[in-house]
């Protein structure tokens, strides 16, 4: 210790001894002790590895990404108010998907007249900045916020703080230190953390017994599924009680993948063409299983919802039935549920399985149909391209994919592969998150195929900066249909005969001229291309998969693809 020991030591300390790896900063003027201590540590290993991340959201997205791959969380910290306002989209997509992740924040100096060294107000902003509650934007996104208060806190408060995102459900905390404590004099600690998270949640062993009697006296079960994949074992589990009980599965716009495409019980992406049929439904994991005002449900229909929160109570409405409730971890909950139900009908289960198939392959006709038609389209079809990509996923190959393909089209068969966007909604995460997903896989290839739309949202020059400068070579799509697809969709489901769509453009929907997002990639010192023409796809994604693995360069493919609305 010298004189100069400061808070800024005893964070960067703590968030070591509690195992965080990477520190992603953006500063500002609430940063000058911080900044002394990682001067001060130099070389040696006095806290995580600091990166400098020139765009808010941008560090949300790769703190998201390294979550989602690792299943822990890093430390993130941003310039008072207006850093904290920068990063809320991509703290909503995080919170909504249960994503643990320590969000720090200086906040401005309450005092003017103290001295310069112990962090008083020395800038003009220092009095525009100041807010009654600064927590107060993002408490909704959030477990838990905090404002340290004492230099001697340092410990108990980031303890807590990393436990409560890593406990229960998990999720963002959000943690501001003034400038004055952050100045003050502190005494570093790699002491082991005194609380340890909550560990898996098991269900009621009543609850299971009623869900497997409902279940096994089922003529046409289905299971719906969003977010079970999130683990790789509970997938797993999953998979078996597909398969033992002849139960199919809708992965309906997945986060991670939950079932294979090549599982015989993989029904569909969609739930509409099947629900009407289905005499019970397990929710597993899922929020949004169908769409109520148009998804036709079996009137007698009883619906099972399992997850940590099966009522979603973070949702001001949502109003799906449920004749059961499970709150439990799916790792722990589908094992016990595949033991309950050993008593099935082998009779109804051989019956089931006959049935599926048939299903199954009425689906994978209509997708084949699609990628026959698609393969020498100009411009080029979005499926063909999904099919083009998917040629490229293997065991060591980790898909990001952000408005940019279709699942059922990408042939995705790998748990733990796979990640999509949050239920959110939030733009601009694919970027980040790829790269956090490489920090956290370094040995891995990440592809990340991102809607033109989204593209933009992603603060593109501030990702592409982190790729250069880190060392994370990404292979990065843009799926360029000149606009957001999404904005095109939903107008056509809401006014189908509407004057929008029978013009030759839907109003506030389209990115033109568009840029040539190649050169934005060359600018940062990467490898881009442009690619119009179907018959050369597949070569450039080779060439771009290569240079990406042999010469460790990021790349941006610029796909211009058909307008599917």
């Amino acid at each position: 210790m010298s004189d100069q020991t400061n808070v800024g030591h005893a964070v960067l300390a703590r968030l070591q001894a509690a195992g965080i790896e990477y520190f992603l900063a953006n500063a500002g003027t609430d940063f000058p002790p911080i900044i002394e201590a990682i001067a001060q540590a130099g070389d040696r290993s006095d806290g995580p590895q600091a990166l400098v991340i020139p765009h808010e959201n941008v560090a949300i997205a790769m703190a998201h990404g390294y979550a989602m791959i690792k299943g822990k969380p890093l430390a993130v910290m941003l310039h008072v108010n207006v850093g904290t306002s920068n990063a809320i989209c991509g703290l909503t997509n995080a919170y909504r998907t249960n994503v643990p992740l320590l969000l720090l924040a200086g906040r401005t100096p309450w005092t003017e007249h103290a001295p310069l060294s112990a962090g008083t107000r020395s800038r003009h902003i220092h009095w525009a900045q100041e807010m009654f509650d600064q927590a107060g934007m993002l408490r909704e996104l959030v477990k838990w916020d905090y404002e340290m208060r004492a230099p001697g806190e340092v410990d108990v408060v980031l303890d807590r703080a990393i436990t409560i995102c890593e406990s229960d459900i998990p999720g963002p905390v959000y943690l501001s230190i003034p400038r004055e404590v952050m100045a003050a004099r502190a005494t570093p600690s790699l002491a082991p953390r005194r609380a340890a998270p909550t560990g898996v949640a098991h269900p009621d062993p009543d609850q299971i017994a009623e869900a497997a009697e409902i279940l096994m006296e089922a003529e046409n079960p289905l299971i719906i599924t969003a977010d079970v994949g999130r683990s790789t074992k509970a997938a797993r589990h999953l998979a078996e009680l597909a398969e033992r009980y002849a139960i199919p599965v809708i992965t309906h716009v997945p986060r991670y993948l939950c079932l294979g495409n090549d599982h015989p019980m993989h029904l569909d992406y969609e739930a509409s063409p099947h629900l009407a049929d289905a005499d019970v439904v397990l929710v597993l994991d899922c929020d949004v299983p169908w769409i109520p005002a148009t998804d036709p449900v079996h009137p007698n229909a009883k619906v099972i919802h399992l997850a940590l929160d099966p009522l979603f109570s973070r949702y001001p409405i949502r109003g799906y039935p449920s004749a059961l409730s499970i709150a439990a971890d799916a790792k722990a909950a589908l094992p016990l549920l595949v033991e309950a139900m050993a008593g099935t009908d082998a009779g109804r289960i051989d019956k089931r399985r006959l049935s599926v198939a048939a299903a199954r392959q009425t689906v994978r006709d209509k997708w084949q149909g699609i990628r026959d038609n698609a393969r020498t389209a100009d411009p080029i079809h979005p499926a063909w391209l999904a099919q083009c990509v998917g040629e490229h996923l293997d065991d060591d190959t980790i898909l990001v994919n952000e408005m940019g393909v279709v699942a059922q089209h990408t042939g995705i068969n790998r748990p733990g592969r796979y990640f999509g966007p949050s239920p959110a909604g939030g733009l601009g995460w694919g970027l980040g998150a790829a790269l956090g997903a490489k920090m956290a896989a370094p040995d891995d290839m990440i592809i990340a195929t991102i809607g033109d739309g989204s593209y933009f949202f992603g603060n593109p020059m501030a990702a592409h900066y982190c790729g250069r400068a880190y060392d994370l070579p990404v292979l990065y799509i843009v799926v360029n249909n000149h606009g957001w697809g999404a904005v095109r969709r939903a107008t056509k489901a809401m006014y189908p005969d509407g004057k929008a769509l029978g013009g030759n453009d839907i109003p506030l929907s389209r990115l033109e001229p568009a840029p040539d997002y190649e050169q934005i990639m060359a600018a940062c010192g990467g490898y881009g291309e442009r690619v119009t023409d179907p018959d050369k796809l597949q070569d450039a994604l080779t060439r771009a998969v290569k240079i990406v693995r042999e010469e460790r360069r990021q790349v941006l493919l610029n796909v211009v693809v058909s307008e599917i609305v």
